[in-house]
């Protein structure tokens, strides 16, 4: 099944009256920082956040952000500040290289739009120099030793927790929230958030019997490739009550990766109930369902395969964060449920 998702002018009620919860706990924003409220007095308590590379000591509250993972400025957003300098997503975002949930929610808080950096090829250390930042976050990046080394040398800088690209969400979320000063408003977005999840978990009791696979098609070697378990994508949907299809424990990805692949020839040890893949273009995903190999697996036979080629839907489940699950999750549940019953 081909799918297409609406992309939505503007939040559902549900998820509006989240941002809204939000947005009331936080005290102010501004482009970077917010001002302190009336009973803080701007003290500031130093923080020390510990990551892969080591600790970051913040010791004054940070006034001009940079954000260079690939939602840290969406968790920022949501507690209420706006970053002068973020990530571009050149993969799924507008003309500019913003995403939908970003544009929302720097509309809402009244902020200006950050400059975009291209981390495509790396963080460019000097590009970020040039924003004078005095905070630098990529909890959700894959931030290399020597780039931090570097970037700590501009400003206090926090690289991923623990794996590159898989840290979750809510980590990240309560990690952003502790280096800005803002752990009690982290805390109440990862709490709505959940709330939200476990809304559409008790909507739909059929994937508590469902198993998955997440994955896409590798354009250069035409190998399948599968995202492994602890990966943002399968963690979501785990949240969602499937449960990861055995054949993932025998997946093998490379040190640091969040995939590992298996030729289409081996296409029939999928044994997945729901099989949710991404598609650069719908000529690629026409190229594998045309596979006579592709076509014989199981969730392919029966009804539940998905097909997403909408880049910003896939952005939105890749790097999950209290502003992009609201803005795609109640479409991908249906989506799921008709592959779960067999009607994708």
């Amino acid at each position: 099944m081909s799918v297409t998702l609406s992309r939505r002018t503007g939040p559902t009620a549900r998820a509006a009256a989240l941002c809204a919860a939000v947005a009331l706990a936080a005290t102010a924003c501004t482009s970077g920082s917010a001002e302190p409220d009336a009973e803080g007095g701007g003290d500031w308590t130093p923080v020390t956040v510990e990551h892969a590379h080591g600790s970051t000591e913040i010791t004054s509250e940070p006034e001009r952000i940079v954000t260079v993972g690939w939602s840290d400025e969406a968790a920022l957003l949501e507690l209420g500040i706006v970053p002068v300098g973020m990530a571009a997503s050149t993969y799924a975002g507008d003309e500019e290289g913003y995403l939908p949930w970003d544009l929302e929610k720097i509309e809402e808080l009244g902020g200006e739009k950050p400059e975009l950096i291209n981390t495509d090829d790396g963080l460019p250390v000097e590009e970020i120099a040039a924003l004078e930042p005095d905070l630098i976050l990529g909890v959700q990046s894959g931030m290399e030793e020597n780039e931090y080394e570097q970037l700590s040398g501009v400003a206090p800088t926090i690289a991923y927790l623990d794996q590159p690209w898989m840290t979750p969400w809510q980590d990240e979320v309560r990690t952003i929230g502790e280096a800005v000063g803002r752990t009690d408003e982290a805390e109440k977005a990862v709490a709505d958030t959940e709330e939200y999840l476990d809304g559409l978990v008790e909507e739909h009791p059929e994937f508590a019997d469902a198993t998955f696979a997440a994955g896409t098609l590798m354009p250069e070697s035409g190998e399948l490739g599968f995202y492994i378990n602890g990966d943002p994508r399968n963690a979501l949907l785990e949240q969602m009550g499937l449960t990861p299809a055995p054949f993932l424990e025998d997946v093998e990805a490379e040190e640091n990766a969040f995939y590992g692949t298996m030729s289409q020839e081996n296409a029939e040890d999928i044994d997945a109930d729901v099989l949710v893949m991404w598609f650069n273009s719908e000529e690629e995903q026409k190229s594998l369902e045309d596979s006579a190999v592709f076509g014989e697996v199981e969730a392919v036979k029966n009804g539940g395969f998905i097909g997403y080629t909408d880049r910003a839907a896939s952005m939105a489940i890749s790097s999950p964060n209290p502003l992009s699950i609201p803005w795609v999750m109640d479409d991908v549940a249906e989506d799921l449920s008709a592959a779960v019953e067999g009607e994708a």
